[in-house]
């Protein structure tokens, strides 16, 4: 790819707005000044999307702008659920050397990839595959409590047959916004996450639950069922308003505010377009150049005051490859979002 087209997608990938008026710019400027005594955004970063090994990840993150980081693996290093003391103390002296804070930490992926209608109601608990990554997660917790990190990250398990058969239940949960979980599959989500909610509660730290399209948490009102019936203060969201829109809920940026705010840890920032959604087609683009209404979602943070890590991902591809360069843009746009936000008073 030449220069000249790099360039062109650059132009096309930031945000930019054409100079205001001296006057203009100055009252641009009092206003993001007496919202920032207010309010300030914190912004955070997904490490493994630069494909970097730690340490490099880490300075890269500080360089771009990144405050909080979360990752799930340290790349050629030891598992974080099988590290020793010794090396989880090492692992926060890493991060704390860069001026970074762990925002949330995650021992793997528990429970991604799990099919729900592989585990029995009854005997759930003794199901290996569901018991190792419950000890994984409960593991994440004492690490999280021995360095100080508010919070642990659980996914919500797999739709049936989602990464053994298709995506089968895909054009109903389409249609449905999100998907109908029924009386059995909500008694197992229950079931599945007491224990570990409260042993976050034991532990004193949050447990963050992300969401993603290919499991149950799809939607902030899937997610709103399952907060409500396990009832516990401890239990956050890592809010997706991609992954919610991508499963259908349109109005994710208004009423999947309203659903997710009493419960908002976190943001998994990324954008995309979809094109036709009941055949799974969508394509990743830079933020705020897909569906996702950014704006909106980052005014109501900011007018609600919500203590939240803003966790950007990237998931597009530039021209060149350079997962780098697709942070860059995408923490470009972020900032250039929130300048905008922050002008409006």
């Amino acid at each position: 790819m030449g220069e000249v087209n790099r360039r062109r997608f650059l132009e096309r990938t930031t945000l930019g707005l054409a100079a205001p008026p001296l006057g203009m710019a100055a009252n641009s400027k009092n206003n993001a000044r007496a919202a920032s005594n207010h309010y300030r955004f914190k912004l955070g970063m997904y490490l493994p999307e630069l494909g970097m090994q730690f340490d490099e990840a880490l300075a890269k993150a500080k360089e771009i702008g990144a405050e909080y980081v979360t990752f799930n693996t340290l790349p050629g290093e030891t598992p974080l659920a099988q590290m020793s003391d010794q090396e989880v103390d090492r692992m926060g002296e890493r991060v704390a050397k860069h001026n970074l804070i762990i925002g949330m930490l995650h021992c793997g992926n528990p429970f991604k990839q799990i099919h729900l209608a592989d585990l029995e109601l009854k005997t759930l608990e003794e199901n290996p595959e569901y018991r190792k990554e419950r000890n994984d997660l409960t593991r994440s917790m004492q690490i999280a409590a021995r360095l100080g990190v508010r919070a642990v990250n659980a996914f919500t398990f797999a739709w049936p047959g989602e990464y053994s058969a298709g995506k089968p239940t895909w054009p109903m949960r389409w249609l449905t916004r999100g998907g109908v979980i029924s009386n059995l599959d909500m008694e197992k989500l229950v079931r599945a996450f007491s224990g570990p909610v409260e042993a976050a509660e034991r532990h004193g730290v949050y447990l963050v639950l992300s969401m993603m399209p290919w499991n149950y948490t799809n939607t902030t009102g899937n997610f709103r069922r399952l907060a409500e019936r396990l009832g516990s203060r401890y239990l956050k969201v890592h809010w997706g308003p991609a992954d919610n829109l991508n499963s259908g809920e349109a109005d994710v940026a208004t009423a999947g505010f309203l659903n997710v705010r009493p419960y908002l840890y976190s943001l998994h920032l990324k954008d995309l377009h979809v094109t036709d959604g009941l055949q799974l087609k969508f394509e990743y683009r830079p933020l705020g150049r897909g569906d996702v209404d950014y704006l909106t979602i980052l005014r109501s943070l900011r007018n609600h005051r919500c203590d939240v890590i803003l966790g950007v991902a990237t998931h597009f591809q530039t021209p060149t490859g350079s997962r780098e360069e697709a942070m860059r843009i995408n923490y470009s746009n972020l900032k250039e979002m929130i300048r905008q936000v922050e002008a409006d008073g």
